[in-house]
């Protein structure tokens, strides 16, 4: 047993992670929760870099809500990652366990890479069109080093007393969010 499913069988065991049939309901909930959460990170984004938003809203002007947004940002990145869990049959209680199942069911392995080489020349086409599937539904590790680190900008601005959290960092979690929430999407809905 490979390093990476025996840390699987450790989050089973403890109860981190379940697996079970019933669990591949949760996947659509997941994606619409996803989706509402990215839609309150882009609102509270909105809210702390327009005036007139917080005008409208009685804030003083220099309200604004960048470590929210980055928190809001990594939640709605989380419940995506949920949601590709759930299609496996996987519910997790551990932000860790979700990023091993993730590593472990969506980064292609170096081996199938290899094979696809090795192929016999007559099922290129075939080849062709699999490498494709597998292309367009497998998620890179580096959409994965961008949910830990939009975890980490998360931890900084929820836990930290006081964040130096920037508009930028705002942003980029924001772009990372749609970015990840958009490949979910893309893995979830053509497999």
């Amino acid at each position: 047993m490979k390093t990476i499913e025996k840390k699987i069988a450790t989050y089973l065991k403890k109860e981190q992670l379940f697996k079970e049939d019933e669990h591949k309901k949760l996947e659509k909930p997941f994606l619409t929760k996803s989706r509402k959460n990215f839609t309150v990170a882009n609102l509270l984004f909105k809210i702390s870099e327009k005036e007139d938003m917080r005008k409208l809203l009685n804030l003083t002007s220099d309200f604004e809500m960048f470590d929210w947004v980055i928190i809001v940002s990594y939640y709605a990145i989380y419940t995506s990652a949920l949601a590709a869990l759930a299609k496996l049959g996987f519910k997790s209680r551990s932000h860790a366990a979700t990023i091993t199942v993730l590593k472990c069911h969506y980064i292609p392995k170096r081996d199938d890479k290899k094979k696809d080489r090795e192929e016999d020349k007559t099922k290129i086409l075939e080849q062709k069109d699999i490498h494709k599937l597998v292309k367009a539904h497998a998620m890179s590790k580096q959409l994965i080093t961008k949910l830990i680190q939009t975890k980490t900008r998360r931890e900084t601005a929820q836990y930290g007393a006081t964040p130096s959290i920037t508009k930028e960092m705002a942003k980029t979690s924001l772009d990372d969010a749609d970015e990840f929430i958009t490949k979910i999407e893309e893995i979830l809905f053509f497999v």
